[in-house]
């Protein structure tokens, strides 16, 4: 099998050409050379001129991986990238990649900056000891003055092309956690272990190019990458957590799932609706399919997708614009609803009414939870809002959630207690109430590599 070289999340044929320099003001590498081997299909080709594309917008290190020489070895920033094209049909393209050379694994470190303050809501007024953070896994050497409490949560190890594969997260919580920046060191192989990512359609690729074309999910690298087509399949996922967009071209709907040690599992399945429920009906009036899909932030620690849609198909108006928000480590996604209105309300619900109604103990607290007394994979799904929800049983008892007053803002969170399957109840720190105040004393985090 040919050498690659590994930049980022893309992997492409070894180059024709390498070059390295260096001087007083640092050392850099350029490859030059022609998509061919394994990325010989035409839609592979145009993902990774997309991808390169938008690596070279980010303004942030990578990790470099080389088959052929492991000792460069290293993290890099795509400086800028040339496409090509001779002839198209033929797959006549070239390229020319021109880099930054940052730092072997030794020379660099990690540093998570670490901001924000506790959301504006009705329930919690001062800061909690849920702040938290994850370090990548397999990462080492982790520092922080007020050394915070460490907790560990298994993850799908996203990086592996095995399903079963796991990673270890430790959860990093303090209330003091954003009075300091947290540093630690992490081997390129390990750089996107229990990290987020979005996959936004598909392309025909290869394992090698003596193996067969297969139908591969895009995985997206930066904000500028890739097209949304109306029933493309949306990925976004963290290894804990994985959302998926629906592919309804009539439905704006999406399905969660958290990952149950081995597997991913306690599918639910969510859709938008706006005004009250008719007669009969699980929700009210819902939405097109989603229409436009744009990548707000996509890097290891955090990931943003904005999804658009519309009411009235006659007209095509109505707008309604739903950002989700997922974190590295994190139990939940966080979503904010904006509609076209401030005088409609804009309401979630499950697909379908639950057989048993939902637990509304803690409703007064700001958050739902599943009530089924043995639910599916013996995990609980929540709802948790930042105000108040419509408290009306004839509501709650189907799993449909309003804010308790019309406005074109609506933000709350759905995630997961996760049960221990040994005690058969969750951790304390996966409980639906802490988790929602991860939620509530939220910790904007910028992963940022730093000289070592």
């Amino acid at each position: 099998m040919p050498w690659q070289i590994h930049i980022g999340r893309l992997s492409i044929t070894s180059p024709e050409t390498l070059q390295l320099s260096a001087g007083e003001d640092g050392k850099s590498l350029s490859l030059n050379g022609k998509f061919g081997g394994k990325e010989h299909t035409i839609d592979h080709i145009k993902y990774l001129r997309d991808e390169l594309q938008s690596m070279a917008t980010m303004g942030e290190a990578v990790p470099l991986r080389y088959d052929g020489d492991d000792s460069m070895n290293g993290y890099v920033k795509v400086m800028s990238v040339s496409i090509d094209v001779q002839k198209y049909l033929m797959g006549s393209i070239s390229y020319q990649i021109d880099m930054e050379y940052v730092g072997r694994e030794g020379d660099v470190q990690m540093e998570s900056r670490l901001s924000g303050s506790l959301i504006e809501n009705d329930f919690v007024t001062s800061g909690t000891t849920q702040q938290f953070h994850a370090t990548p896994g397999n990462s080492f050497a982790f520092y922080h003055p007020s050394n915070p409490a460490s907790n560990i949560r298994t993850a799908r190890d996203l990086t592996s092309s095995t399903a079963s594969d796991t990673t270890n997260l430790y959860i990093k919580q303090s209330d003091t956690l954003r009075d300091y920046n947290s540093t630690y060191n992490v081997d390129v192989a390990d750089f996107y272990k229990g990290a987020c990512q979005i996959r936004m359609g598909a392309h025909m690729e290869r394992v090698n190019p003596n193996s067969s074309d297969v139908v591969t999910e895009s995985i997206r690298c930066g904000k500028y990458a890739g097209a949304y087509s109306n029933g493309d399949t949306v990925v976004l996922e963290n290894g804990i957590i994985k959302l998926v967009l629906g592919t309804s071209s009539t439905t704006s709907s999406f399905n969660l799932f958290i990952w149950d040690e081995t597997q991913y599992a306690t599918e639910t399945e969510w859709v938008f609706s706006e005004g009250a429920p008719a007669s009969g009906q699980q929700h009210g009036d819902l939405f097109a399919g989603w229409h436009k899909v744009q990548i707000l932030a996509n890097r290891p620690e955090v990931a943003i997708i904005r999804c658009t849609t519309y009411k009235d198909t006659t007209d095509r108006d109505k707008r309604l614009i739903v950002d989700f928000t997922l974190r590295r480590g994190s139990h939940y996604v966080g979503v904010i609803t904006s509609y076209y209105t401030s005088g409609t309300y804009v309401n979630v619900a499950l697909e379908s009414a639950p057989s048993t109604a939902p637990d509304v103990t803690n409703i007064a607290n700001g958050y739902v939870m599943d009530g089924a007394t043995s639910p599916e994979d013996g995990n609980y799904w929540f709802i948790g809002s930042i105000n108040d929800i419509n408290s009306s049983q004839a509501y709650t008892d189907n799993a449909f959630f309003q804010a308790n007053q019309a406005g074109n803002v609506f933000s709350f969170c759905l995630g997961y207690e996760l049960v221990d399957p040994n005690s058969g109840s969750a951790f304390s720190y996966n409980e639906a109430s802490n988790v929602f105040k991860q939620y509530l004393d939220n910790v904007n985090e910028y992963q940022k590599l730093v000289k070592a």
